[in-house]
């Protein structure tokens, strides 16, 4: 029997302020049915994608890409979901420190602008809000992210079936 997990797919800050400077590192949408993103995959450092999985011949084409990509680590089938994980060139590296410490102002120029740039394509409700967020200028600001929300194992569980025919 295959195992059967349950994963909390909370919406969490890195889809807003990682994800868009992740992307400048690929040449394709990987954005296309992303479920949500996630920091860190455990303890380690590897950065997440979590999608839907599908063996349409589309979502196959661009699970190839991924795996081709030289950021890409490895990934984790959970079921019908499957985790892409990613290792961080050194300026994601120094994001994701700076985004740990809700200390968003730091970005980078490039990175804030990669987020404005997803924000635009997105239809993002609240990009001014976030654009505020990002300004040095503006009094706006927001909270450091939940480590938990953050963390793809926290939100993973093993669903384990007790007994069976048997056990009767």
């Amino acid at each position: 029997m295959n195992p059967t997990y349950k994963i909390n797919v909370v919406k969490n800050k890195s889809i807003t302020y990682l994800l868009p400077y992740f992307l400048t590192y690929f040449d394709f949408d990987v954005s296309t049915g992303l479920l949500n993103t996630y920091a860190f995959f455990d303890k380690n450092d590897e950065f997440c994608l979590l999608y839907k999985w599908a063996s349409n011949p589309d979502f196959l084409k661009f699970e190839g890409k991924v795996m081709k990509h030289p950021l890409f680590e490895g990934h984790v089938d959970y079921g019908n979901r499957v985790a892409y994980k990613f290792k961080l060139p050194l300026p994601l590296q120094k994001a994701r420190e700076l985004f740990i410490k809700g200390e968003y102002v730091e970005f980078s120029e490039d990175h804030k602008n990669a987020i404005n740039n997803y924000m635009k394509k997105k239809g993002f409700k609240n990009g001014a809000r976030i654009k505020q967020i990002l300004s040095k200028n503006e009094e706006l600001s927001s909270t450091q992210p939940e480590i938990g929300k953050e963390t793809l194992s926290n939100n993973v569980k093993e669903l384990v079936i007790q007994g069976g025919p048997d056990s009767f």
